[in-house]
């Protein structure tokens, strides 16, 4: 049976992480013995890859387009790759409902309309995400932007009627929901490939707590509550508690702001800021490092419920992680620490002392790789999906 991954995600070195996390979820349905492809884009190409990465078919668009000229010619090239593919499953990655995936499911649909086609929300509730971008874009006088964003709120407005005729069910990632626009839901967790994240090593320790934040381009990291957290913390420990660091990955404009937060604050060498990393430099980095922050500033895109890509890279690595949002995850775990979900500093006290429980647990990163494996590789999570869609018993 065939099953294609609809992404127009860039190969841009940007876009790394958003695109592994495609490659993932496609070749965790080749591990259930699909033959499973995924589409992104390279330059003025569509790539249809298999679930490895290797390049299958490229299709040309011309070059210096317009935005939605050129999302039309995107489309166009995906729609031809899903009918000439006749595939038994279509996953499309989205966020908003927009033409350009109803014209993917409809083209999936009239060569082969047993084929069954999901549609992923990749947050829900959406709005919050939509208000923020419009105020930035208000801010920022960015009226290009805005135009941008204005245009995709009509497009999803327009669009949303006409999906259930197309799309047997939704992937959903965030709170909880059962239906939405007429179709089947299934709220589903990020997953990762579980295998292809080393294992934490045990490493000696100096004495000083080492903190380590993986920030994306999204404000949602909410780093600087740890920042204001260590600020607070320097002023109120005694001589014989720890030295505690922070340091953070990642190389965007919300760096530049944590830096120069940091600075105000007078850090010093209680944070660092180590630029980007690849997935082996960070690998070092879950060695020496004795707990990793999640997303903590979640409240500030109107979120409750959240599922990071970033935390279940942190559990399959075995890396205990503090996060500030409503999860799958049971609230008795050992190698998680929530706080609050609001813009508070973080109570630094109390993260030593979870540091010292759990490095006093030779045990504990094991039994987190253990729960990932058993709760967050993408195998698993995408049999759910596709037997909701009603595929599963296809393969």
């Amino acid at each position: 049976m065939k099953f294609l991954y609809v992404s127009n995600v860039s190969k841009a070195k940007q876009y790394a992480g958003i695109l592994k996390k495609v490659a993932g979820q496609t070749e965790g349905v080749a591990q259930l013995g699909w033959e499973a492809h995924y589409t992104c884009v390279d330059g003025s190409s569509v790539l249809l890859c298999s679930a490895d990465g290797s390049k299958l078919q490229r299709k040309d668009f011309p070059s210096g387009l317009r935005w939605h000229e050129q999302q039309q010619s995107i489309a166009r090239c995906i729609s031809e790759f899903a009918a000439d593919g006749r595939y038994d499953a279509v996953y499309i990655k989205g966020f908003l409902a927009n033409p350009y995936a109803l014209q993917t499911a409809a083209s999936a649909k009239n060569v082969n309309p047993a084929c069954r086609v999901i549609f992923e929300i990749a947050t829900y509730p959406y709005w919050g995400e939509y208000k923020r971008f419009l105020h930035v874009d208000l801010q920022k006088k960015d009226r290009r932007s805005m135009a941008g964003h204005l245009l995709e709120i009509w497009q999803h407005a327009t669009t949303v009627p006409h999906m259930k005729q197309y799309v047997d069910a939704l992937a959903v990632f965030g709170a909880p929901i059962s239906r939405l626009w007429g179709i089947p839901a299934i709220t589903i967790d990020n997953g990762v490939a579980v295998g292809k994240i080393a294992p934490k090593q045990v490493s000696s320790s100096d004495g000083t707590i080492r903190l380590l934040g993986v920030a994306g381009t999204s404000v949602a990291h909410g780093y600087s509550r740890v920042l204001e957290g260590l600020a607070q913390y320097k002023k109120e420990k005694a001589p014989q508690d720890p030295e505690v660091c922070f340091e953070i990955v990642g190389a965007n404009e919300t760096i530049e702001a944590m830096k120069a937060r940091a600075e105000s604050l007078s850090l010093g060498s209680s944070s660092a800021f180590l630029g980007y990393k690849n997935a082996k430099e960070l690998s070092v980095l879950y060695n020496q490092c004795d707990a990793a922050v999640s997303s903590l500033g979640v409240y500030q895109i109107g979120l409750t419920w959240l599922s990071p890509l970033k935390s279940r890279e942190y559990c399959a690595a075995g890396i205990p992680f503090l996060y500030a949002y409503e999860d799958t995850l049971p609230k008795d775990v050992a190698f998680a620490m929530k706080i609050p979900n609001d813009s508070s500093p973080v109570n630094i006290a109390a993260v030593v002392r979870f540091v010292e429980r759990c490095r006093q647990n030779p045990d504990i990163s094991r039994q987190e790789r253990q729960y990932a494996a058993d709760h967050f590789d993408w195998k698993i999570i995408m049999e759910k999906v596709l037997r909701f869609a009603g595929a599963a018993d296809k393969s």
